[in-house]
């Protein structure tokens, strides 16, 4: 992805994104921390305050440009080709080789809907609802039994949150900060949660189906979301357990994603 032609662009920032490639080592891959900051830096480029360009790699044969500022092992990455930031100073060749590190270049921005939760008290209390739920999902796939009780209880909290707020997003009716790092966790959970362990996200928490269906409306989703065979392949030799899908079958479901809401969800309660 890029929207970077070179002409002029008013000072923005032409910031790349480095995350893991899909299998085709082309599209994006299923690295949920990959995702998250692919949905920050789109609602960046939506915002207008930055230019994009998203390139995947991997691994084994990382480009020379990451290899001058990462051993490219690891993902995401961020380089800021040109541009200034809010206050005007010059991030040419700005470089992320960690999250902290992009964290603190995602402060430098002047986006209300990036506010992170030092800055923000509702950004707070959204990321409290779920700052469980990765490790939760992620212990429950390990798990030799399929007891899925701790992970239900984190998103019983989240759709109470939800429920509270009343309104489409964690925080409001435009994605935030805390719905990017979400919405790839609830993705996985759906995808992989199913081909794993049989795991689906309960009816009777329609707040969090609801949420789903309007992520799911969104460019900034569809655009960055991996392909559910990737989303399956990102825990190969981490779960507990083989997918429950014929081996190499995932390979063949192509780019398919599941954006699927169950039409009797949006029914339970008021919509």
């Amino acid at each position: 992805m890029s929207d970077h032609d070179g002409s002029e662009n008013g000072g923005r920032l032409v910031v790349e994104l480095f995350v893991k490639a899909a299998v085709d080592k082309m599209k994006t891959g299923g690295c949920p921390i990959c995702h998250r900051y692919f949905l920050v830096f789109y609602v960046l480029r939506e915002r207008g305050l930055i230019d994009l360009v998203v390139t995947t790699f991997l691994p084994e044969s990382p480009p020379k440009e990451v290899l001058e500022f990462s051993n490219g092992k690891h993902f995401p990455l961020v380089k800021v080709h040109k541009g200034v930031d809010s206050r005007g100073h010059d991030m040419s060749g700005v470089e992320c080789d960690t999250v902290d590190e992009i964290e603190a270049l995602l402060d430098r921005f002047d986006c209300d809907e990036m506010r992170s939760r030092k800055e923000s008290r509702a950004e707070a209390v959204a990321e409290q609802a779920f700052e469980d739920l990765y490790m939760k999902f992620s212990q429950f796939l390990k798990m030799n039994n399929d007891d899925p009780s701790q992970l239900i209880r984190v998103l019983e909290k989240v759709d109470g949150h939800l429920r509270e707020n009343g309104t489409k997003f964690m925080l409001g009716d435009a994605l935030t900060r805390a719905d990017c790092y979400l919405l790839p966790t609830l993705q996985h959970i759906r995808v992989a949660g199913k081909a794993y362990k049989n795991f689906e996200i309960s009816t009777e928490l329609s707040h969090i189906w609801r949420y789903l269906r309007d992520a799911y409306a969104t460019d900034a989703f569809t655009e960055s979301c991996p392909a559910d065979r990737e989303v399956i392949s990102q825990y190969d030799n981490k779960a507990s357990c083989k997918p429950r899908i014929a081996a190499g079958k995932s390979q063949l479901m192509g780019e398919s994603r599941t954006f699927s809401i169950p039409e009797d969800t949006l029914n339970n309660g008021n919509d």
